[in-house]
């Protein structure tokens, strides 16, 4: 009897799902009039908001390695020297994705400000200004005005394609615009001027080399003349014969190396006034002809899921109390008697008034 009793006791403190629907259904007001409210505060803030205007550009980063001693680097390993390369893995789509949002080059958009192309003209905008950004300082104005940029755009990179995709997000759309194609030629001039410097370089590193491998060809090549006058007939003796074989290649290397270097040095004076540019750009930024509705559905969508759950909470709340009124249980009565504590504590409701003293009567 008391498994039987412990049992039937342990299922009914479990909540069923029909006592879960037939609440909802009871509190159904509760929860319409919370969700309502909820949806119509979320709309009304959702139309205060100024519209949304996004504009994207994608660009393709230039793969291929820009060094001239890319070539060489392999070969002059082989015999124990070292030379630079430029390009590589820093020049994959994600450094680009890091480049965009870097301080550089947001401080870049900040201080030198926009111009804004319009088919009235053209403009230019102060981002502090049109933020509306007060501050003490300067510093502190464009600290926030940097915040701000970074709140509005946003960067991704294509895994299979290794395209760069730049959106840009404000309140207008020719400003839009502006900055994305701003930012885009800020990484094209960083670029180009990392890739000549790196060029510069180079062609200085290779100037040094070639001049040292040309005093090692023609040291190599005097050692060989000098034996061959000495030895005029060494065909016939296995150690002269040795001594030529190990001369000559010695000029041979010297010689390939030299051709080698001389080739990277030409490439690295080309690559140091090369202007080219190092991207391919697939979309230009173009002014947005409509405004980004999903900002504000967003937010109404947002209200509508607080209202059910608010709704949800107080259809709980209310049906627990109902049914631990009825119930008159004595975890019931202790809520009431804190309940009660607390209202007079912070309302002073309820609060027990001083005796007062009475005359005595004398007919008494």
């Amino acid at each position: 009897m008391s498994e039987g009793g412990s049992g039937t006791a342990g299922y009914e403190d479990e909540i069923s799902l029909l006592e879960v629907a037939s609440m909802v259904l009871r509190r159904r007001q509760v929860i319409v009039v919370s969700t309502f409210v909820c949806t119509m505060l979320a709309l009304v803030f959702a139309l205060q908001t100024p519209f949304q205007y996004t504009a994207t550009l994608s660009f393709l980063p230039v793969g291929t390695d820009q060094g001239g001693l890319s070539g060489v680097s392999g070969l002059a390993q082989q015999f124990g020297f070292s030379v630079p390369r430029s390009g590589g893995g820093e020049r994959s789509p994600a450094f680009y994705e890091g480049l965009l949002k870097s301080r550089k080059i947001l401080e870049g958009v900040v201080e030198s400000g926009i111009e804004v192309v319009t088919p009235t003209g053209s403009t230019f905008v102060d981002l502090v200004e049109h933020l509306e950004i007060e501050a003490k300082t300067a510093g502190e104005r464009n600290a926030l005005a940097l915040r701000h940029l970074e709140g509005v755009i946003s960067v991704s990179v294509g895994r299979e394609t290794g395209v760069v995709t730049l959106s840009v997000r404000t309140d207008e759309p020719f400003l839009s615009a502006a900055v994305a194609r701003r930012l885009l030629d800020l990484i094209s001039t960083f670029d180009l001027e990392t890739r000549q410097s790196q060029a510069s370089a180079e062609r200085g590193f290779a100037e040094g080399r070639l001049e040292q491998l040309r005093r090692e060809l023609t040291t190599a090549e005097d050692s060989l003349e000098s034996f061959l006058d000495d030895n005029r007939q060494f065909a016939n003796s296995p150690q002269l014969t040795f001594a030529h074989d190990r001369l000559q290649r010695r000029v041979a290397i010297r010689q390939e190396l030299f051709s080698a270097m001389a080739q990277a040095y030409e490439q690295a004076r080309i690559d140091e006034v090369r202007n080219t540019p190092v991207i391919t750009v697939i979309d230009q930024p173009e002014p947005p002809a409509f405004p980004d509705a999903r900002g504000r559905l967003m937010k109404v969508l947002l209200g509508l899921i607080l209202g059910l759950m608010l709704g949800f909470a107080l259809a709980f709340v209310r049906d627990f109390g109902e049914q631990a009124e009825s119930d008159q249980t004595a975890a019931y009565g202790e809520f009431q008697k804190v309940l009660a504590d607390a209202k007079r504590d912070i309302f002073g409701v309820g609060r027990a008034k001083p005796p007062q003293s009475h005359a005595p009567d004398p007919q008494e």
